[in-house]
């Protein structure tokens, strides 16, 4: 300990649960949970579970440093206390059985001066390191030996000494002649090193073992105070001084590691016991200690050298240059023990993790731990991975975030696994993938496709470049030698007075056909009845008006369960063109509740009055039915529907367009029903996985509806690649494998590909000559004669050796027979057919450790063991895969 200190605090190296105030007074602390300490004993509460009871004190007058031994036997702490008279007594303060007789021992030096600082190695509990003010003609270093001088106490006492008091003990070593040590301390990286702070600008080493006692190296430095090594067995070793504290590698101490400045003069420093690398600091009248992690900048190359390696120290300043270079690395913070008043020393727990106890300048204790900064990472299978919250250093634990936690926030990554374990996207039918989704937006992605489809292949829509298109692709631009639509003028059946033009073509019939209309109230009417059937009737009477059905639409209304719905129908019922009834639809339809009801009444409203059939017909006139096209509320099929029944080419061109390019821009799923799965479809789907990190369900859109040159698009191969990564994260083989199936199916699927093409196939190569190990089919040696005779058993099932080189063939790991001979009963060669052996008989292999055999065998192996069954191989090859589910 550094003199001057008015108070400090220390705990006892191996009585945890004890520890140690001085100031004017030395008290002994024995820490307990408060509910374990009687209710009538006093205690000193220093945390929410913890107090403090007094076990014994004694006077400190003259006392200027202390600390405590690590010696195992002493049932109490063992204390060395350094006077100003040079004295160093040793001491226990609960007066028990002493078993080797410590207590009470008293160490001089030759002169008498004041004693600065003591220090017990914990290596050799048996040695004392003291450190004393100058003396011309006496060393400031000396190590005391304290068995030795019990036992010269313990003869004097037997009489075995002539002399009336017995000699004294003498220093096992002595350093620093003519000098003044300020602090000392025992390093770790080395057996029997010392380390001081002398002469107000040196840091010394002293290694023991060399007789000279001579510093084995030295710097020089104005920040050479408190003194500490790493106690972790580090190389790095901490000073302080006028607002500054050094970290230095003791293998190059020319000049400091790191320089740590803060903004008053620091009172102590000390490393954590059980965090390497972690220094705290307090500085003057400061409420909170700073905590530096400087585990980036020491462990690096420097602290991987080997010392058998006969590193020089050219090596050792070459890789501090390289570190110097790329300058300090450092993480700080502050905590506050005790926000509200202001810390005055403090000391690390010896064994529990993160754990400090703080003196306050009240005169209370503070018993606090400090919490780990948290690193957050990803694991391999997308679950989130921390380090645990018990203290620095986490409690060596690491924790991974439970399911639960992601199904409560909704994480994509969460939803992509329980999706992929259904087999989402992978269904036979494309329909059935949208049951799977419990996504609306994907639920309509889904059945769209499966209704493109379904109509490409009834041939509704044919010459189409894409598996699946949208309405973009079936209407043609008009200017482009595109279609031409009929324009026919229509009463409203159901008002006479009230007459639409509506506009026909084969084009529009199939872009109803993709919004799931059709055309015509023969196709619209199980529509009509399907959404009220759903619990929509707005919905339901908008799509009847559309058709030009206004009765029907005013028989759903009155149907609907809601008053107001069934008011509507009434107010639609008095559709009319006197300003009365225009002026009050201005007024009522931004107060509907709807979409498709405030888009119904502005159809009705938009509609022109009918003139009598023998009046001149005015030239056609083209109501705004911006107003209708505009309620985004309503779906995108239904809005797209009525745009082809009631615009014409040139603004159903300009309509689609626009509607195509921002929900594209959007990233809104539903546009592909405009796009379909189309080069815009590609970047429709790339918004949509920028937004919201979907990347499983474009990769299985692209690989079951994209065609060969869509594939090759480098948007689509990289969500592909994306999605096989995620999938062999998870360890989902059969997802992964079914994907690549769909993927190869797509590549090569005729004109859309079906095409020529070296068909793909598998087959076992050998290992010498990698050619394959079965003949090709259809390459068949000449026959001999009675060729059509079976060839004996044994020969079919000795095949031991490769038919190109002659090379052998891997052996099954049970049997030991070769690749190629059947597994006995197993079903193998023998029982083939026509389709080679039965499974039973097959070849597996481990893909971590390369070893295989019958695929039975293996079966049969693995229900008893859990290793390879090749001998020296501790593969644990069975716990690789997941249990199969199918």
């Amino acid at each position: 300990m550094m003199s001057g200190v008015k108070l400090d605090v220390l705990w006892s190296p191996i009585h945890h649960d004890k520890f140690i105030i001085w100031g004017p007074d030395i008290t002994l602390y024995e820490v307990s949970r408060i509910k374990e300490i009687e209710k009538k004993t006093t205690f000193t509460p220093i945390s929410a579970t913890r107090g403090a009871t007094v076990i014994a004190s004694q006077s400190a007058s003259g006392v200027r440093c202390v600390d405590i031994s690590a010696i195992p036997e002493q049932p109490e702490p063992l204390l060395a206390l350094g006077y100003t008279s040079g004295r160093v007594a040793l001491t226990s303060l609960k007066q028990t059985y002493d078993p080797l007789g410590l207590v009470g021992r008293e160490f001089s030096s030759r002169h008498p001066r004041l004693c600065n600082s003591v220090s017990w190695s914990h290596q050799e509990t048996n040695m004392l390191a003291v450190a004393m003010e100058k003396h011309r003609s006496d060393h400031c270093i000396l190590l005391w030996d304290v068995y030795r001088g019990s036992m010269l106490c313990d003869e004097a006492r037997a009489g075995e000494s002539a002399s009336p008091t017995p000699d004294p003990a003498k220093p096992v070593a002595e350093m620093g002649l003519s000098e003044t040590a300020h602090c000392v301390t025992w390093a770790n990286f080395s057996p029997r090193t010392l380390i001081a702070s002398m002469n107000l600008k040196y840091i010394k080493i002293f290694d023991l073992r060399d007789l000279s006692n001579k510093a084995v190296n030295t710097t020089t430095t104005r920040y050479c105070y408190g003194v500490c090594a790493e106690p972790c067995g580090g190389w790095q070793v901490a000073s302080r001084g006028e607002g500054v504290a050094c970290v230095w590698d003791v293998r190059a101490l020319q000049r400091p590691l790191l320089t740590l400045q803060h903004p008053k003069p620091l009172t102590h420093l000390q490393w954590c016991p059980t965090r390497r690398n972690l220094l705290l600091s307090l500085q003057r009248d400061s409420s909170t200690l700073r905590v530096h992690d400087i585990q980036q900048a020491s462990d690096n190359k420097m602290n991987l050298m080997k010392n058998d390696n006969g590193t020089t120290a050219t090596a050792v300043e070459a890789e501090l240059e390289e570190q110097y270079s790329r300058g300090p690395s450092v993480i700080e913070r502050d905590v506050s023990p005790s926000p509200a008043v202001s810390v005055v020393t403090f000391s690390c727990h010896p064994a529990d993790e993160a754990r400090l106890l703080c003196v306050c300048a009240n005169g209370s204790f503070v018993d606090y731990t400090v919490c780990e900064r948290v690193t957050v990472a990803w694991g391999g299978n997308g679950t989130l991975l921390w380090t645990g919250a018990g203290g620095v250093g986490g409690g060596g634990a690491l924790r991974m975030m439970r399911d639960d936690f992601y199904a409560a926030i909704g994480d994509v990554s969460y939803i992509m696994k329980r999706r992929a374990q259904t087999d989402y996207g992978l269904k036979p039918d494309l329909w059935q993938n949208a049951d799977l989704a419990d996504d609306d937006a994907l639920s309509g992605l889904w059945h769209f496709l499966a209704l493109s489809k379904s109509l490409v292949e009834d041939g509704c829509i044919r010459s189409s470049p894409w598996k699946h298109p949208g309405v973009r692709t079936v209407l043609r631009s008009a200017g482009d030698g595109g279609y031409r639509s009929e324009m026919v003028p229509s009463i409203l059946p159901d008002l006479p007075n009230r007459r639409v033009t509506i506009y026909r073509s084969a084009e529009r019939t199939r872009a109803l056909q993709l919004c799931g209309w059709g055309w015509g109230w023969e196709n619209a009417l199980a529509g009509v009845e399907r959404a009220e059937a759903e619990g929509t009737p707005c919905r339901a009477a908008a799509l009847a008006a559309f058709q030009l059905r206004v009765r029907a639409a005013l028989d759903v209304l009155a149907r609907a369960r809601e008053p107001a719905l069934r008011v509507a129908a009434l107010a639609l019922a008095g559709l009319s063109d006197e300003r009365l009834w225009r002026d009050a639809h201005a007024h009522a339809h931004h107060a509907l509740p709807d979409p498709y009801l405030r888009a119904l009444l502005r159809f009705l409203a938009a509609s022109a009055p009918a003139h009598p059939p023998h009046a001149p017909q005015p030239p056609p006139a083209y109501p705004d039915l911006s107003a209708v096209l505009d309620e985004t509320g309503m779906r995108l099929e239904d809005r797209v529907a009525f745009a082809c029944i009631f615009l014409s080419d040139t603004k159903l061109h300009d309509y689609i367009r626009q509607t195509c390019d921002s929900l594209i821009e959007q990233g809104d799923l539903s546009g592909i029903l405009l796009t379909g799965a189309s080069p815009e479809g590609i970047s429709l789907l790339q918004r949509w996985v920028e937004r919201c990190g979907d990347v499983q369900s474009v990769a299985l859109v692209a690989a079951r509806c994209f065609t060969p040159d869509l594939l090759k698009d480098p948007r689509a191969l990289n969500w592909l690649d994306s999605y096989r990564t995620i999938l062999d994260s998870w360890q989902l083989w059969w997802a992964r494998c079914a994907l690549d199936t769909w993927v190869c199916a797509a590549e090569g699927s005729g004109e859309w590909g079906s095409g020529g093409g070296v068909p793909r196939h598998v087959c076992v190569a050998c290992t010498y000559c990698g050619k394959s190990v079965a003949a090709p089919p259809g390459h068949n040696r000449p026959r001999v004669a009675f060729a059509r005779l079976p060839p004996p058993a044994a020969k079919m099932k000795q095949i031991s050796s490769c038919p190109h080189c002659r090379k052998p063939l891997a052996r099954c790991g049970v049997c030991s027979l070769h690749l190629g001979t059947g597994a006995g009963g197993a079903g193998g060669a023998g029982g083939a057919g026509a389709g080679g052996a039965q499974f039973a008989g097959w070849f597996s292999w481990c893909v971590a450790c390369r070893h295989g055999g019958h695929a039975m065998h293996l079966i049969n192996w693995f229900k008893e063991h859990v290793e390879c069954p090749v001998s020296s191989c501790n593969c644990h090859c069975a716990a690789l895969d997941p249990p199969d589910r199918r």
